[in-house]
């Protein structure tokens, strides 16, 4: 959920590397700020009004962490969600404190409680039910279908510095819509305008539904998207009751074919997005890690050369033409209803290898079965989630029109591997003492063992 924020409003820690001394006291810092027993009874103190609640109150829903660069975490305080900042040494003052912004608390977290965010100035305007009637009337004109002056607002889910996304109707019963509220308005209006290109574009007369857009406010940076119904993919196998393995794999059949069929659109986005300069950021990022984790540091970052090493391995000419990509294809993106399937949020649409989704989507299946692994999960969960990602594969493959090509396969399990690095950086950014990081390199080095072995 955590997200970059702006250090030009927030001023994080600055970026490079720093000296050793000062990323350990970082880490340390940082490793504080997660301890909500520690850190509720200094929200309290700084936010008053605690009636009472204990240090139990406090929560870290989400955190962000890339070691001399930014620090952030995600915290519900009783009803309150509050974002904190971990400030650079450099800003704070000799007393350990800052005279601009929201109030500071140890270890130096600068706090902002919902709905303001120093990123996303403008939503609290959204959150207001009488604007967001006004502005949503505006633009929908009869098809309101209400005359009511305000309207009814939920949060479903928020990335600080990043994006919220609301649910929002006029009345129960009415039409229901999903408010994507960004931090950046080049980003909403690239997302307006590649969804309605998609929508007016000639696509094939499939399984997949994509929800329209109906409005966006250039000066709110909100796209809003009339809600479509289905049933959530990963409820075919999620948790301790699946329904059957039958309906798990039609599941992860259906979602293959409406990846195939969004694949088929024209090019409709100008966002390109080579897998190239992606691994390079691994890279970087892997040595930001080895500063305050030597040994994850250098697990990574020897990943990222084996990726940049095998790349040549498994492209070839004639199929390594870009398309257009959902570039975030896991299975929660995908809804059921029926013999339909809608694919969320194309906030990472862009222009890339077909594969790259491939590969994310059997890289979710891999992290699935590895965090079950680390909870005491059994085989039988793991062998499932193996299952699901060949049935995933061979639908798509067939759905395109083409047989079983041996190439393209290698080059989804090379993706896949992409997928699980970045996958690792951002367990370690959420987590960085948790074992999911580690777990997903060694996986991803799993997937270049066995491409290594399958080639000629």
């Amino acid at each position: 959920m955590t997200q970059i924020p702006d250090r030009t409003r927030v001023r994080p820690i600055q970026p490079g590397s720093g000296p050793p001394g000062r990323l350990v006291s970082e880490s340390g810092r940082f490793a504080e700020a997660l301890r909500p027993r520690v850190m509720g009874p200094r929200l309290a103190a700084a936010l008053g009004g605690a009636g009472g609640r204990s240090a139990r109150a406090c929560h870290v829903l989400d955190a962000k962490y890339e070691p001399g660069h930014r620090a952030l975490v995600l915290y519900q305080y009783g009803e309150h969600l509050v974002r904190g900042d971990l400030l650079g040494e450099d800003v704070l003052g000799g007393d350990g404190a800052v005279h601009e912004g929201g109030p500071v608390v140890a270890p130096g977290v600068r706090l902002s409680v919902f709905p303001h965010d120093p990123d996303l100035p403008w939503l609290r305007h959204v959150l207001d039910p009488a604007v967001l009637a006004h502005r949503m009337r505006d633009a929908l004109g009869s098809q309101a279908g209400t005359r009511d002056s305000r309207c009814r607002v939920r949060l479903l889910r928020y990335r600080p510095g990043k994006r919220a996304t609301l649910w929002m109707e006029f009345a129960p019963g009415d039409t229901s819509y999903v408010v994507k509220v960004y931090h950046d308005a080049g980003k909403a209006s690239a997302v307006a305008r590649e969804s309605r290109a998609l929508e007016a574009a000639p696509s094939p007369k499939g399984v997949l539904e994509l929800a329209p857009v109906v409005a966006h406010l250039p000066d709110l940076s909100t796209v809003v998207q009339a809600a479509v119904p289905g049933v959530p993919l990963e409820r075919q196998w999620a948790g301790r009751r699946v329904r059957s393995a039958a309906s798990a794999v039609a599941g992860v059949r259906q979602a293959a074919q409406a990846v195939a069929e969004l694949h088929a659109y024209p090019v409709v986005s100008t966002r390109e997005r080579p897998v190239e300069r992606e691994v390079r950021r691994f890279g970087l990022r892997a040595g930001r890690i080895a500063s305050v984790d030597e040994s994850l540091g250098a697990t990574l970052a020897g990943l990222a050369e084996r990726l940049a090493r095998t790349r040549a391995a498994v492209s070839r000419t004639d199929a390594d033409d870009n398309g257009l990509v959902h570039g975030d294809c896991k299975p929660s993106q995908f809804l059921l209803d029926g013999h339909r399937v809608a694919m969320l949020d194309l906030d990472h649409c862009g222009v890339a290898h077909p594969a790259g989704d491939l590969g994310t989507f059997l890289a979710s299946l891999t992290q699935q079965a590895v965090r079950c692994g680390l909870v005491g999960g059994g085989p039988a969960d793991a062998d499932l989630l193996a299952v699901l990602g060949e049935e995933f594969l061979t639908a798509y493959f067939r759905a395109r029109g083409g047989g079983d090509d041996p190439v393209a396969r290698l080059q989804a399990r090379w993706y896949e591997a992409v997928a699980l690095e970045r996958k690792a950086l951002r367990a370690f950014a959420r987590a960085p003492r948790s074992p999911l990081s580690g777990a997903l390199a060694t996986e991803a080095h799993r997937c270049l063992d066995k491409l290594e072995r399958t080639l000629p």
